[in-house]
């Protein structure tokens, strides 16, 4: 059994540990997820999904032993970290260290170096680099792999068409942040429709004429190759999800507390 810790109020954390599991081809059956994510409810139903509010991460001693606890009542061989060696408050700082038997992954994308100020680096048994930019000298590993994460591929509830020639704008949340992109979009269009895809909740007076919120169905691959151009922020799963596309997409970098986006454009 593998145990997944990912802390991410949204939803990027858990969409990239999702498509490492279909990238490793590991048995949903087989997961348990533990999260502080609002978007918690969208894992797969054959995940066994454990949802904590943010204040659990913030006890040590309390998170560890319902972390051990965890570890023996599904019998878990694998620790995978999303992203933080240490957890967000540095709750894994000790734990790592001593889960001698059991094996303890870390998936690994571009943090800013305050993190690596604020907490101490515990030794995982492998840490996966899934992109460039990431420095490894940061981390105590006794094994890296680099390993390039493949798409799950996109389930859509219901068949949707999108009138052409349309825009994309395509970020999760927060509000503010969708509608700078959708205000990015607007600049650039002539006589183009903007579909904005979001699980954020956008108030119709902020929706001009010719534009739609996508929030509840999804899209589909095709979306993406039928527009004329893509708006998202520099997260790492809008990078990966829109490689294919870099030549029509626009990138606005955001300010997050670890993860270094404008770094990671620049290194596009």
């Amino acid at each position: 059994m593998y145990l997944f810790y990912v802390y991410g109020a949204g939803f990027g954390h858990i969409n990239r540990v999702l498509n490492y599991i279909y990238t490793q081809n590991i048995p949903l059956a087989d997961c348990v997820l533990l999260t502080n994510s609002i978007y918690h409810d969208r894992v797969p139903k054959d995940i066994k999904t454990i949802h904590k509010e943010d204040a659990f991460f913030k006890d040590k001693e309390g998170f560890d032993l319902f972390l051990r606890n965890c570890i023996t009542d599904y019998k878990i061989a694998t620790l995978v970290v999303d992203v933080f060696p240490a957890g967000f408050y540095g709750e894994l700082e000790n734990s790592i260290t001593e889960l001698t038997t059991i094996q303890t992954v870390l998936l690994v994308r571009i943090l800013h170096k305050d993190y690596f100020e604020k907490y101490e680096r515990p030794v995982y048994d492998v840490i996966y680099s899934l992109e460039k930019g990431v420095m490894l000298a940061n981390y105590n590993y006794k094994e890296v792999i680099p390993l390039t994460l493949q798409l799950k591929p996109r389930e859509c509830s219901q068949e949707v068409t999108l009138k052409k020639p349309y825009f994309l704008v395509m970020h999760s949340s927060p509000i503010d942040e969708v509608l700078l992109l959708y205000r990015q979009a607007l600049l650039y269009r002539t006589n183009e429709h903007i579909y904005i895809y979001s699980f954020s909740k956008i108030p119709e007076q902020q929706v001009f004429k010719n534009s739609s919120v996508i929030h509840s169905v999804g899209i589909a691959d095709k979306h993406l190759k039928e527009a004329s151009k893509i708006f998202t922020g520099s997260g790492f799963n809008s990078i990966l999800e829109t490689k294919k596309y870099r030549e029509k997409q626009h990138v606005l970098p955001f300010k997050r507390k670890y993860d270094d986006q404008f770094l990671r454009k620049r290194l596009l």
